[in-house]
C-alpha cells in the first residue's frame, strides 16, 4: 500500500487564518508570558479580558498576512515563507529575549555570514524546523480552491467585516484596559510574531527606497583655528579615536564594578574616564552613524546622516590625514570618504583562528606599525569587534582568560549565567589591554610627537537581567545596560599643553551627563578646527 501525506484544500481567506491561528498559539509563547505576567488569571474579568487580547492578536496577525494573499499564484509561496521566517524570529525572542523592529531588522541586513554563523546552533534548527520548516510544507501542501474573483472578494470582505466587528466589541468592552496594556508595555508590539518583523521589514523597505537627500557639505568651512600657528606648529599630531563594540559601562572596572575588568587602565597615569555616558542606539548599525553625525540622537536619521559631511569628512577638510581600521562588519557608511584598512587573515594566525572574526590585536597590530615613524596631523579610528556576542569567548586570546569557567555556546541556554558573564568580563579585561597599550606606545612618542586617545563604545549589551541577552532593543524599552557605555580619555603632555587642555579640569568634569552627541564637538575641539557644525558649548573640553 502506497503511503500518501494528507492535503487540505481552503480558499485563500481561510489558509490565511489558520496561518495566522498557528502564528499566534505555537510562535508566541514569550509574547503570552509577557501578557500573562501583566494580568495575570486570577478572575472572570481577567478571563474575558485575556480573551479579549487573543481576539484582538489574531485579528492584527490576520491583517498583516492577508495582504501576502492578494496575488493567488503567489499566495501559498509567501504564506510559507512568512511562517517560516516567523519560526526564525520566535526564536530569537525566545532564546534572547530580543524585540524585533526596523533597527533589528536593518541589523539583519547589514551584518555578514561570519557573524551570523555564530547564531546558529542545533537548538534554532531544530526550533525552526519544527515551528517554522514544518508549517510551512503544511501550507505549500495545502490545495487552494478557486472560487472566482467575485466570491474571493466576498470571502475577503466578511473577513474584514468580521475584523470590525471583532475590534469594535473588544474595544467597547476593553479599550482602557488594552490602552493601558500597551501604553505601559510598549515592547508588547515589537514581541508579537509575525507583525513584529512584517512591520519592520515593510518600514526597513520604505526607507531604502526613498529617494536620496541632496548632499550638505556642512563641513567645507573646515579650518585650523589659531592653536596651529606659532612655534611647533609643524609638531606631529597623533589622535587615535577607538570605537568599542558591545561594551557596557557596567562591567568596566573603571566604573566601579565588582571585578576589576581594566586593571591597566586604572593605572595608566593622566587618564579620565567618564562614568555617566549614554550611547545614541542599542545596534551599531545606529550608533556609529549617529556618534559620528551632527544630528544627535533625537534628530538622527540614517537617510539624513548619510547626506551630510560626518566627523571624519570634517577633520579631513581641515587638513588631517584620516585612516579607519575597521575590525567590525564595516564602518556603516561613516568612512565612505577614507579608506577603510583591514587585517588579512593570513598575516595573523594568532588573532584570526579558524572561521571566526580576527580578534582585534590585529588591527592594533597594523596601528602599531604606522606609529614607528610619526608625521602630519593625523586621525586614526579603530573600529573594534569588541565584547561583540554571542560568542564572547572568541574575542580573546586565552592569556586574557582571567575569569573562569566560561561559556563556550552561542546557544546560551546551554550555558550558566555566570559562565556568560565570565566570557563577556573576559572581552572587556582585553580592551582593557589594548587600549592601555596603545597609550604606552603613543606616550613613548612624546619627545617626537603630540599624542591622544578616546575611546567610546557604541552601545552596551544585556547578559540576562530580566532574562534579556544581547543588544538592538528598541531605545524607549532598552535597559540602561543596553545604554550605558565606558568611555575614556588620555592625551600626552604635550598635546595638552599644545592645545591648551587642563587635564584636572578635565578630570573633574568625569561625572557629567554625556552622551555619544558630544563626541563630533568634541574631537571638533580637540584638534582646534573651526567650521559653523561645531557647538562649543558640546564639547567635553568645554571650559577647559
Amino acid at each position: 500500500m502506497k503511503f500518501r501525506l494528507p492535503s487540505w484544500k481552503f480558499n485563500t481567506t481561510a489558509l490565511t487564518a489558520w496561518v495566522a491561528l498557528w502564528c499566534l498559539v505555537a510562535l508566541n509563547v514569550p509574547f503570552w508570558s509577557k501578557v500573562f505576567e501583566i494580568r495575570p488569571l486570577a478572575s472572570l474579568d481577567d478571563a474575558l479580558y485575556l480573551l479579549s487580547f487573543a481576539v484582538l492578536a489574531f485579528i492584527v496577525i490576520n491583517l498583516f498576512l492577508m495582504p501576502l494573499t492578494l496575488i493567488r499564484p503567489v499566495a501559498k509561496p509567501l504564506l510559507a515563507l512568512a511562517v517560516l521566517l516567523a519560526g526564525l524570529a520566535s526564536y530569537f525572542v525566545s532564546a534572547y529575549g530580543v524585540l524585533v523592529d526596523k533597527v533589528m531588522i536593518r541589523n539583519v541586513f547589514e551584518t555578514n555570514g561570519t557573524e551570523a554563523g555564530e547564531l546558529v546552533n542545533l537548538n534554532l534548527i531544530l526550533y525552526v524546523g519544527l515551528l517554522g520548516v514544518l508549517p510551512a510544507f503544511l501550507v505549500m501542501r495545502a490545495g487552494v480552491i478557486s472560487v472566482g474573483w467575485r466570491r474571493e472578494l466576498a470571502h475577503r470582505g466578511i473577513a474584514l467585516g468580521l475584523t470590525v466587528i471583532g475590534v469594535g466589541v473588544v474595544a467597547a468592552a476593553f479599550y482602557q484596559d488594552h490602552a493601558s496594556t500597551f501604553r505601559n508595555n510598549r515592547e508588547l508590539r515589537h514581541m508579537i510574531v509575525p507583525v513584529n518583523y512584517l512591520a519592520g521589514v515593510g518600514s526597513y523597505v520604505g526607507e531604502i527606497t526613498r529617494p536620496e537627500l541632496p548632499y550638505q557639505a556642512i563641513g567645507n568651512d573646515a579650518k585650523l583655528g589659531s592653536k596651529w600657528s606659532g612655534p611647533g606648529a609643524e609638531r606631529p599630531m597623533i589622535v587615535v579615536l577607538v570605537v568599542g563594540e558591545t561594551a557596557r559601562a557596567a562591567n568596566f572596572g573603571l566604573n566601579g564594578y565588582a571585578r576589576q575588568t581594566t586593571p591597566q587602565l586604572a593605572a595608566t597615569p593622566g587618564l579620565v574616564h567618564f562614568t555617566n555616558v549614554s550611547s545614541c542606539g542599542t545596534s551599531t548599525a545606529i550608533s556609529v552613524p549617529c556618534m559620528f553625525s551632527d544630528l544627535g540622537r533625537e534628530e538622527f536619521d540614517p537617510d539624513h546622516a548619510k547626506a551630510r559631511d560626518n566627523l571624519i569628512d570634517i577633520v579631513q577638510q581641515a587638513g588631517f590625514d584620516v585612516q579607519w581600521f575597521g575590525n567590525n562588519t564595516s564602518c556603516k557608511g561613516v568612512c565612505r570618504k577614507v579608506p577603510e584598512l583591514r587585517a588579512v587573515r593570513e598575516d595573523y594566525p594568532q588573532f584570526c583562528v579558524g572561521d571566526s572574526p580576527c580578534m582585534d590585536g590585529a588591527i592594533f597590530d597594523m596601528l602599531g606599525k604606522t606609529l614607528v615613524e610619526p608625521s602630519g596631523r593625523r586621525l586614526v579610528v579603530m573600529h573594534m569587534l569588541g565584547s561583540h556576542g554571542p560568542g564572547y569567548h572568541l574575542r580573546y586570546p586565552k592569556e586574557f582568560e582571567q575569569f573562569t569557567p566560561v561559556c563556550r555556546e552561542t546557544d546560551f541556554s546551554k550555558c550558566e549565567v555566570a559562565d556568560i558573564v565570565n566570557a563577556y568580563d573576559n572581552t572587556i579585561l582585553y580592551t582593557d589591554h589594548l587600549l592601555a597599550d596603545t597609550i604606552r606606545k603613543l606616550a613613548a612618542l612624546g619627545d617626537r610627537a603630540d599624542t591622544a586617545l578616546i575611546y567610546v563604545s557604541d552601545h552596551g549589551e544585556s547578559l540576562g537581567e530580566n532574562g534579556i541577552f544581547l543588544h538592538a532593543l528598541p531605545y524607549a524599552v532598552a535597559p540602561k545596560f543596553q545604554t550605558h557605555v565606558p568611555m575614556v580619555f588620555w592625551a600626552s603632555p604635550g598635546f595638552a599643553s599644545r592645545m591648551g587642555i587642563d587635564m584636572k579640569c578635565v578630570a573633574s568634569q568625569k561625572d557629567r551627563e554625556l552622551s555619544h552627541d558630544n563626541l563630533l564637538h568634541s574631537v571638533l575641539g580637540l584638534l582646534d578646527i573651526e567650521t559653523q557644525a561645531r557647538k562649543t558649548d558640546q564639547s567635553l573640553f568645554a571650559g577647559c
